[in-house]
């Protein structure tokens, strides 16, 4: 096993000031040259897949465990179909994984997904968020939150229990979601074919700061969906939606000099990116250094209210 961290390349530091369309050119060249190296890596067994799982990252019988991933950028020699089998086998039948099911694509926004008036079907609305996590959507056993913009899918025990309520939350990332509700039960966090800058538990600590954050990442004024429920039954749900603008940062490099590996590293691991995080330890350790003015957005983001405080408790 290799450790790695990825350093802030020349293009994310100028992106902001680039159009949009040459912003996305640049990422699909970058993504298809990363894909073109995955092609030539030496591919993954079942076998090997599962040792990864466990002795690298972590995971264990009754594991609560929360999954980022990205398995076009895995070598494997087997059908991606076998993956959450996979992971069953290494935690258990007592386990339970959850994965992210946004609805919206790319370059579509969460925001702009809701204005659209589209209407979020809690039984049939695809998932966005990576093929794995469409398998995931898709399995008999899936039990996914009524949430139009931040929903997350589980499959385990635990899962009714770690999704319920999510539509009743102002704050998609509060106490009471699946996000908080993995940290509150000692959950982990893995990434799959992904380093930490997809990682969007940063935002749980936006929410826990809701009430002075350090950065505006949400429109000012909540948004409405319409939604379905399991059973068929129109739901309105009330919801904060991000200001793309502002969500503005560069976690591995952020991480690499704050956070401790034992409490979240990115990996490469046969060549392939993985990410393994203790859930209640990140989350406590990204809260304390917002809560001294250190997170994963630049400086220049910051609001003058937080500043203000943040100047008056010094």
């Amino acid at each position: 096993m290799i450790r790695y961290y990825n350093y802030m390349p020349f293009v994310d530091s100028v992106r902001s000031l680039l159009p949009e369309q040459i912003v996305g050119a640049i990422a699909r060249w970058r993504r298809n040259a990363r894909r073109g190296l995955i092609k030539r890596l030496k591919p993954l067994s079942e076998e090997r897949f599962k040792q990864i799982l466990g002795d690298d990252l972590g995971l264990e019988s009754a594991d609560i465990v929360y999954i980022g991933s990205s398995v076009s950028d895995l070598s494997l020699d087997f059908s991606v179909t076998r993956v959450l089998p996979l992971i069953r086998e290494v935690i258990g039948p007592r386990g339970t994984m959850l994965f992210p099911n946004y609805p919206n694509h790319r370059p579509t926004s969460s925001y702009e997904w809701i204005m659209q008036g589209n209407i979020f079907d809690v039984r049939s609305t695809p998932s966005y968020t990576g093929a794995l996590t469409e398998l995931a959507r898709t399995h008999p056993d899936a039990v996914r939150s009524l949430h139009p913009v931040k929903s997350v899918c589980a499959i385990g025990p635990l899962s009714r229990e770690l999704t319920g309520g999510h539509h009743l939350l102002e704050y998609p990332y509060d106490v009471g979601s699946p996000y908080r509700n993995v940290i509150a039960a000692g959950g982990k966090i893995v990434g799959i074919g992904i380093w930490t800058q997809y990682l969007s538990y940063v935002y749980t600590v936006d929410d826990a700061l809701k009430d002075n954050p350090p950065v505006e990442t949400y429109y000012p004024e909540p948004v409405e969906a319409t939604c379905i429920d399991y059973d068929g039954r129109e739901v309105r749900v009330r919801t904060r939606a991000h200001n793309m603008a502002n969500v503005v940062h560069d976690i591995p490099p952020f991480f690499k000099e704050h956070v401790p590996a034992d409490v979240c590293e990115d990996l490469v691991i046969d060549g392939m990116r993985f990410f393994r995080a203790d859930g209640p330890k990140l989350f406590d350790t990204l809260l304390g250094l917002a809560r001294r003015g250190i997170t994963v957005y630049p400086r220049e983001l910051y609001s003058p209210r937080f500043l203000n405080a943040l100047d008056q408790d010094q």
